[in-house]
């Protein structure tokens, strides 16, 4: 088990005065499909009652030593037996996501023996209607691939939870090649208030989409985390937004009013971002056009440094320009947009450039009758830290007129 970003204060017990095991239980989390709003499943959390009679959480107990491992062991399955019970009753063919305690993934000695595949077929549980979830922390690789293996095999599906926690997650994203991921709920967080997180939590969703895995983004409090989920590219999204653990799944509720709305939200700003960042485009390329038509007209490129006024390449976030040959050589300066003046960069002279993604699209062009513009994806300037593009433009039949620009409008990530 693990914590919730639901969950009331965590119960710790003395290891002198153990509870009794059966006074645990599963709370349901829903876990919204955002295709149609619907519950496609439940996170099964563990809880028990405090002194006062509120639901605690009981994620604590699963992890370290404090606790006597046998007697954390029986909680665990005691609590996945009530959470599969549950769903044989309920028979709403919404799935169940199960977490494993990593107490016992490196203890299980027979491999053929499973207890969540007994308790499956014992109480007529589907396979396909449970989901079993594995940490970073849930034992060696070798023995987590083999389990999960087996439980794939019988039609259960696995998901990676705490995705991008920890260094070993590729690794096992190979090994397992589970059938969903769950992004680490703090990097989540962080990401969804942008920079570079955001940059870390695109390019893991993005990877694991190309394994073929779903996406399920948890701890969804906010509009801006929804937002952010979308940008991910999440199939599921699990939250209070929606809802906190309840005692038991509500196999009828839906969620298809509110999910339509706040993807409505999503989209219309969405759309926004990108008319302003089109139309931030179109004034860049007309003063690309602009400073291609000096540069030509110029005996040369100082001229132009000379007599240019920074002002209006400023104001549209233009940091520099340069040239460079068809081989992607840079053959000029930098010409530094700083203040109110133009001041040359030398240093970057004779760097190569053909490894940037925008270069071969723009040889590949070099021959057809159309203007060869291209503008590059959004990357972090190393230097500075800000989002920028490149845009470039066929100056000549050898030259490349090259300029970096902010993109100046983040309210969403426009990818």
């Amino acid at each position: 088990m693990k914590f919730d970003h639901a969950a009331m204060k965590p119960f710790k017990p003395q290891r002198d005065a153990l509870p009794a095991i059966d006074s645990y239980f599963p709370c349901f989390q829903p876990i919204v499909e955002l295709e149609s709003g619907r519950v496609a499943g439940h996170e099964s959390l563990a809880r028990r009652l405090g002194a006062n009679g509120e639901i605690e959480s009981a994620a604590a107990l699963f992890f370290g030593d404090a606790y006597p491992q046998d007697w954390v062991l029986a909680v665990d399955r005691s609590v996945r037996r009530k959470a599969l019970q549950t769903v044989a009753a309920q028979n709403s063919g919404q799935f169940i996501a199960l977490n494993i305690s990593p107490v016992w993934v490196d203890r299980l000695s027979d491999i053929n023996v499973i207890p969540t595949l007994r308790m499956i077929e014992e109480l007529g549980v589907d396979p396909r209607q449970v989901v079993i979830e594995v940490t970073e922390r849930s034992g060696e690789l070798e023995n987590l691939r083999r389990l999960t293996r087996e439980y794939q095999r019988h039609g259960l599906r696995v998901a990676v939870d705490d995705f991008g926690s920890g260094a070993s997650q590729v690794d096992r994203i190979i090994a397992l090649e589970p059938d969903l991921i769950k992004l680490d709920m703090d990097l989540f967080k962080a990401a969804s208030r942008g920079g570079a997180a955001a940059d870390i939590a695109l390019a893991i969703t993005s990877m694991a989409m190309r394994a073929g895995c779903q996406i399920v983004c948890e701890g969804v409090e906010t509009h801006d985390e929804f937002d952010f989920a979308v940008e991910c590219g999440a199939d599921l999204v699990q939250g209070w937004l929606y809802d906190a653990a309840q005692p038991e799944p509500d196999s009828s509720r839906h969620y298809t009013e509110q999910t339509q709305q706040l993807k409505a939200r999503y989209l219309s700003r969405k759309a926004a971002t990108h008319e302003r960042g089109y139309r931030h485009q179109l004034a860049v390329e007309q003063q690309l056009r602009t400073l291609k038509d000096w540069l030509n007209a110029a005996d040369a490129v100082h001229e132009v440094h000379d007599t240019m006024s920074a002002h209006a390449f400023q104001k549209l976030g233009i940091l520099r320009f340069y040239l460079c040959n068809y081989e992607g050589t840079q053959i000029s300066p930098n010409f530094e947009l700083a203040g109110s003046s133009v001041h040359t960069e030398p240093a970057f002279i004779g760097s190569n450039w053909s490894h940037r993604p925008y270069f071969p699209r723009l040889t590949g062009i070099r021959h057809l009758p159309v203007e060869q513009l291209v503008v590059s994806e959004a990357y972090r300037d190393i230097r500075s830290g800000d989002m920028c593009k490149t845009y470039a433009l066929a100056l000549s039949d050898t030259r490349i007129l090259m300029l970096d620009v902010l993109v100046t409008d983040q309210v969403l990530f426009v990818r």
